[in-house]
């Protein structure tokens, strides 16, 4: 399969994406090489490997059945050869930028980028793995029931940049709400008090026009846990080129834009809904009758926004750090230690019976 790797023009190494500078950084000589520089090499490298899958496709003959197992395995599972040490390496189907596992340069599956799957836009990393590690450090500090292995040395090697595949919709919205609104009035003249009932028919209606309203297009990825550290900032989306991914780890979407729309649709109504009704004032209560949400126009986007992600696994269960990568907001769904439960737990409740033993003594 086609591999890319982004390498210094002047000793060879590979090249990786820096996010604090927004460039690319040879980590042996040092040096740095900005986009078009890339682009350029991008360009030359896609003409070779053109040229050379030609070649290969005169030369060899597939057979035209395989086992059932084979094509499972052959549909879900891609292999690669790394262009720098040329060792054989194995990733799956939804897998579009990764590292050899033996030396450790970064490559891209140009396959795994093409035609349909190739994205239109995408958000940069804004922060190095450094930064994030000393984010996530001064985390976990003010979370003191943390096992200590969540921090450990050996965990924070396991927080990963990587893009994850996104659907941004811009959505025409025309919403209309009916509702019936009653003020009331009382008033007392000597030993008669009078109420006064007031009743309305209220009718709103509003269109909006919703812009990049994300998805992730990933079934890897929590759902919730990307909608918590939304939202980026799409004032710094760019038109997607391959060497943004190198240095990172990236997936392609493996449900489409059909697939993850009703989740969008769900937000926008909920939305909607609440912009309406908070148009409704100056009555004392008010009831909705009927409100109806249309969509006049869709249009999306395939875009890959950075993540930093790390998974954890705890007595049984997978927990999960993320920070958005390019505005540093952080979410997780963190484990609890139980020694420190329950030490916190007696620490607790030890304070409480010497103050009540305090208080008691006092009162005597």
């Amino acid at each position: 399969m086609p591999v890319l790797s982004y390498n210094c023009r002047n000793c060879g190494s590979a090249l990786r994406f820096n996010a604090k500078t927004q460039d690319w950084t040879c980590d042996y000589c040092g040096s740095i090489f900005n986009k078009s520089d890339l682009v350029e090499e991008e360009t030359e490298k896609a003409a070779g490997i053109n040229g050379t899958a030609e070649g290969r496709a005169e030369d060899h003959h597939y057979p035209a059945q395989e086992e059932l197992a084979d094509q499972e395995f052959n549909a879900r599972v891609i292999g690669y050869s790394c262009p720098t040490c040329g060792a054989e390496i194995i990733t799956d189907e939804t897998t579009a930028a990764t590292f050899c596992f033996y030396c450790h340069n970064p490559a891209i599956l140009t396959h795994q980028l093409s035609g349909a799957n190739r994205p239109s836009k995408v958000i940069p990393f804004s922060f190095p793995k450094k930064v994030v590690t000393d984010r996530f450090l001064e985390w976990c500090k003010k979370k003191p029931l943390l096992p200590d292995s969540f921090k450990s040395h050996h965990q924070l090697e396991m927080l990963t940049g990587i893009y994850i595949p996104y659907w941004l919709f811009d959505c025409d919205v025309n919403g209309k709400l009916s509702a019936i609104a009653t003020n009331v009035r009382s008033w007392q003249v000597g030993d008669i008090r009078y109420t006064e009932t007031k009743t309305y028919d209220v009718y709103r209606e509003m269109r909006a026009l919703f812009k990049g309203i994300p998805a992730d297009g990933s079934t890897k990825a929590d759902d919730k846990l990307m909608e918590t550290i939304e939202p980026f900032d799409f004032s710094g989306i760019k038109p997607f080129v391959l060497p943004y991914l190198s240095g990172f780890q990236a997936e392609k979407y493996d449900v489409d834009s059909s697939g993850v729309f009703p989740r969008v649709e769900k937000r926008i109504r909920e939305y909607m809904n609440t912009l309406l009704k908070s148009t409704i004032k100056g009555y004392g209560h008010y009831s909705v009758k009927e409100w109806r949400i249309d969509f006049q126009d869709i249009k999306v986007e395939y875009a890959l926004m950075p993540v930093w992600l790390m998974t954890y696994h705890y007595k049984g269960q997978s927990y999960f750090f993320a920070m958005n990568g390019q505005t540093g907001k952080v979410a997780g769904k963190l484990p609890l230690c139980r020694g420190k439960v329950l030490k916190y737990f007696l620490g607790i409740s030890a304070v409480l019976y010497v103050l009540m033993l305090l208080g008691g003594m006092i009162f005597l």
